[in-house]
């Protein structure tokens, strides 16, 4: 390989090393949603070139401060990697590797994607500053990491980082072996962009071996690759640069004009380079052309220009520029300007750097050229010692790297050892955490089937106790009725007899008679209305409903009420509702109402205040007081008194058929069965609500009319 050769391919690899393995194909990313995987998107991010670097710093700052509100420290980990890559792209070392400190320091609690973009990125770091064996570990680690993740893309760029690495030790047997995987495993996923940069890299490592016209086709497979990326065509950039190079290396006088015309054309293209280094990058390879076709003046532009662009940012790519341009100034006759540049590297210039080599081959073909044959002689045997450092630092940057790499696949080894060990304790630890909760579940079901059973017996004894209670009623509502028919049959004739006494001439002339015949009537009527009652609670009796007015009704029976109370008792009347209505017998709503009015009364013993009040109000159909009214609206008549109050016992048995709490001062137990039993045929329910030493309420519940609900 000649000294142009070895040059050259250094200078491709790079500006290949600076795009960071190269752009994330457009068609592997089509259809993500990155909003949804925020990871996938900064994987794209730290892995395509093709991103301005400044957006790429920016993305990654914001997914940073998601992070930090999320408390998510694998997306942190991974967002400052993203940024070290942005920060790596914009030259900003410095800045650059502090991210990248945070990001390999949070990466043991992240997950395996930001493992593989800490150690990638690190060991990127590491590589440029020239020493890629002490890279090898964190791109070893890089790979582990990527492999665990199952990610493709990941797996194939941890191996295209692991290529460069063993390229720049001098491993290059190992650097082909993993540009080809990661290349194949990039073509299966049609990730074409990284499959670009990994055949491209390639191309590069066969042109610094000195095999142009292998390189030309591993170029022209990259273009290829490239041409599947629509509206990417700065990515076309490096590998046509390749390409070019190696024919004008490999090819004719006429071809290497033809290739120095197609840099140009490159050159002149706008927008395609995106940072300094790539457009020095660029004027360097133009000025390698111009030189080799004795364009002296341009060469010596062209690489002037490169040499201010790569020495701003890392300095070690400048040595192939100086030395093309000692090469460029001997060609020109300024011997003098040569030396002093000359004598200025070798003082500059480290002898292990890669570029000393062309720089102490470009001195020699000073001192030949200025007829200085002494020098050139010795500049010629300084030419031979660096070669043979070179190849030793080669050689031993190549077993080191085999060494290396065989001890990291050893500790990988044991390791995934480990890993399987505590993966099977976890296992093992899972499994009695099941049993133990399976264990406690059935302990726990256990005991709610007994709490339900027990429950359940409960309220089907208290459903027995209801429905007995109920048959009880019922059975005692027939008999009350048949009874009230036949007792009504008997008063009715008794009323006719007592009627024809009272026209007898006789009785009628008997002031004793007429009495007695009075006291008779007044006996019947009393019958009479007991038979009503009878008939009531026995919902036997006749009902002639109509709307009623709720608070016209109350107002009319005002008088009424306040007499059942007794002139010591206060009626308010609390009407929440004025136009609330409900279909009833007048008549019997009164009665209903007195009868409720009375025991009032006589719970607070004719002394006090009693609250008949009416309110509306809207049934969802599930309230346990009234089960049995569907849902709609609702009107509530409630009498509220602040008298001795009920037990719960008491009140339960409240409208039970002759119960009653007055003992001989009076009551028959009829009246709240009776206006049970009205409120039953109109549809509604009898609610009571007591609190013993604090009163009671009494609701009769009944349906609203469809015309005032509507």
């Amino acid at each position: 390989m000649g000294p142009r050769q070895s040059c050259v391919g250094r200078s491709i690899h790079g500006a290949l090393l600076l795009a960071a393995l190269g752009a994330l194909l457009a068609a592997h990313a089509a259809g993500r949603d990155a909003a949804q995987d925020p990871r996938k998107h900064l994987l794209e991010l730290l892995i395509a070139a093709d991103i301005p670097a400044a957006s790429v710093v920016s993305e990654a700052r914001a997914a940073q401060q998601r992070a930090r509100l999320a408390g998510d420290t694998s997306l942190l980990s991974l967002a400052l990697s993203v940024e070290c890559r942005g920060l790596y792209r914009l030259v900003d070392t410095a800045a650059a590797e502090r991210a990248c400190a945070e990001a390999l320091r949070l990466a043991p609690d992240a997950d395996d994607l930001a493992a593989f973009a800490a150690n990638r990125m690190t060991g990127t770091l590491i590589v440029e500053r020239g020493k890629p064996m002490a890279a090898l570990q964190y791109m070893l680690d890089s790979q582990t990491a990527a492999r665990r993740s199952g990610d493709e893309l990941a797996i194939a760029a941890a191996l295209g980082t692991l290529g460069s690495t063993a390229q720049f030790a001098g491993a290059n047997v190992d650097a082909v072996r993993y540009y080809d995987q990661a290349a194949s495993m990039a073509a299966r996923i049609k990730a074409y962009g990284l499959q670009y940069q990994l055949t491209n890299n390639l191309g590069v490592l066969l042109l610094e071996t000195g095999d142009a016209a292998g390189a030309r086709a591993r170029f022209q497979a990259a273009i290829d690759a490239a041409s599947r990326m629509p509206g990417a065509e700065h990515n076309y950039l490096a590998a046509r640069y390749g390409l070019a190079l190696a024919r004008m290396e490999g090819g004719s006088a006429t071809e290497a004009e033809a290739a120095a015309a197609d840099l140009r054309a490159l050159i002149a293209l706008p927008n395609l380079t995106q940072t300094p280094a790539q457009r020095s990058e660029a004027q360097l390879f133009m000025a390698r052309a111009e030189f080799r076709l004795g364009r002296y003046r341009a060469a010596e532009a062209a690489v002037r220009a490169a040499i201010d662009g790569l020495g701003a940012t890392w300095r070690v790519r400048g040595y192939p520029a100086q030395a093309l341009l000692l090469d460029v100034l001997v060609a020109q006759g300024r011997m003098h300007e040569a030396e002093k540049l000359a004598a200025r590297l070798m003082s500059e210039i480290p002898d292990e750097a890669r570029g000393r080599v062309e720089l102490l081959e470009a001195r020699m073909r000073m001192f030949a050229a200025g007829g200085r044959y002494r020098d050139a002689y010795q500049a010629a045997l300084d030419v031979q010692r660096a070669r043979t450092l070179q190849a030793t630092l080669r050689a031993s940057g190549a077993l080191a790297f085999v060494q290396a790499r065989a001890a990291a696949l050893e500790r990988i080894r044991e390791l995934t050892e480990l890993r399987a060990e505590r993966a099977t304790a976890r296992n093992e630890a899972r499994q009695a955490r099941i049993v133990r909760d399976l264990m406690l579940a059935l302990t726990g079901l256990t005991l709610l089937g007994a709490l339900l059973m027990w429950h359940t017996t409960r309220a089907r004894r208290r459903l027995e106790a209801e429905i007995e209670r109920r048959r009880s009623i019922d059975a005692l509502g027939l008999l009350a009725g048949g009874v009230a028919h036949d007792f009504n049959n008997l008063m009715t004739i008794v009323q006719q007899g007592m009627g024809l006494l009272r026209r007898d001439p006789a009785v009628r002339a008997s002031s004793q008679a007429l009495s007695l015949i009075d006291e008779s009537d007044d006996a019947a009527r009393v019958c009479g209305r007991i038979t009503q009652q009878l008939l009531a609670f026995a919902r036997q009796q006749p009902m002639v409903s109509e709307d009623v007015c709720v608070r016209q009704h109350l107002d009319q029976g005002r008088v009424l009420f306040e007499r059942a109370l007794g002139n010591a008792m206060q009626l308010s009347l609390d009407v929440r509702d004025e136009q609330c209505r409900v279909r009833v017998n007048p008549g019997q709503l009164t009665a209903a109402l007195i009868n409720l009015l009375a025991n009032a009364r006589d719970a607070m013993e004719a002394n006090g205040e009693v609250i008949l009040r009416v309110e509306s109000f809207f049934n969802r159909g599930r309230d346990p007081r009234w089960p049995g009214l569907s849902e709609g609206r609702l009107v509530a008549i409630s009498v509220t008194d602040q008298g001795r109050g009920m037990s719960i016992d008491v009140a339960r048995q409240a409208a039970t058929p002759f119960f009653t709490t007055k003992g001989s001062s009076g009551g028959t137990g009829l009246g709240l069965s009776t206006v049970h039993g009205f409120a039953a045929q109109s549809g509604g329910v009898l609610w009571v609500d007591s609190t013993p030493g604090v009163g009671t309420t009494m609701l009769i519940v009944l349906p609203q009319c469809a015309a005032a609900s509507a």
